[in-house]
């Protein structure tokens, strides 16, 4: 598989050359500058997944039958994760379509977590009312959380081919289609424990808290890499009519809805959806 989506990524821009025969000339026409967000669909990890991912974990060789599991994300939200391009614009010197970009964009992958909780209640003491006689059962409740984390830092090569409206009016709007091919940074798994006890009444809740342990793990993973396809779409705005240096300024909102497919090494190969969602400079050449 990962040789299979390397050929398509040489194949993608091989095409993209072969696009550009017949024209007297290619020119690099236009820079550009991209931030923004990407929304993810979920993806989950297994307790044996994390066992793989931190071995010889102290905290994960303990007793889960008795604990509740979650899935859920902690960064950005419930499944984001942050985007940043550098391209360049190649076009032929006398048609302005496909312009075809291609790039170095950097994604912070959405950390996927699961956690695993158990509260524990029992007796604590018994009040009695001195004006009624009435008994007030005190109960102690002790709780204990699991968290467990895996994210990763990664570079791409970013290539797509562009179709688009007159490049020369005040707006226009486009589309494409592209590929990108990334390695990872910084891949690492964290392991967090707490305790915490506070007791209650059936009159009076959280009459007294107390917090207990805290431990934490952190472990070193492989690179991970992955392949992505996705459709590039958008609208460019120009930011000047007459002034020179403003004409060559646009900014455009887009969105790449688009499929990753990821390998973590120690684990399994995810299939991803997902939509970047950013804002962009362009400076027109």
């Amino acid at each position: 598989m990962r040789k299979i989506q390397i050929l398509l990524m040489a194949l993608f821009v091989i095409n993209g050359l072969k696009a550009q025969e017949g024209a007297k000339s290619i020119r690099v026409s236009e820079f550009h500058v991209q931030n923004g967000i990407v929304f993810n669909s979920g993806q989950h990890f297994g307790l044996s997944d994390y066992k793989t991912l931190a071995p010889n974990s102290d905290l994960l060789a303990n007793d889960f039958s008795t604990f509740q599991g979650n899935d859920y994300f902690i960064f950005n939200g419930p499944s984001s994760s942050s985007y940043q391009t550098i391209q360049l614009g190649l076009t032929f010197k006398s048609n302005p379509n496909p312009l075809w970009r291609i790039g170095i964009s950097h994604i912070s992958l959405g950390d996927i977590s699961k956690g695993f909780s158990k509260s524990t209640i029992v007796p604590y003491d018994t009040l009695t009312s001195s004006q009624t006689g009435q008994q007030y059962f005190l109960d102690s409740t002790y709780s204990e959380n699991y968290n467990m984390n895996y994210s990763a830092q990664q570079l791409r090569l970013e290539t797509s081919l562009i179709y688009r409206t007159n490049p020369e009016n005040r707006w226009s709007v486009y589309a494409g289609i592209g590929l990108s091919f990334g390695l990872s940074y910084n891949a690492s798994t964290r392991i967090d424990y707490n305790s915490y006890s506070y007791s209650s009444s059936y009159y009076q809740s959280n009459t007294y808290s107390e917090w207990g342990q805290e431990k934490r793990e952190y472990f070193e993973n492989k690179s991970n890499w992955s392949t992505s396809v996705f459709v590039p779409m958008g609208i460019d705005f120009r930011l000047g009519k007459k002034r020179e240096f403003w004409k060559r300024l646009h900014l455009y909102h887009e969105m790449k809805p688009s499929i990753t497919y990821t390998t973590i090494p120690e684990v399994k190969r995810l299939t991803n959806v997902n939509i970047v969602n950013s804002l962009g400079l362009k400076v027109s050449f």
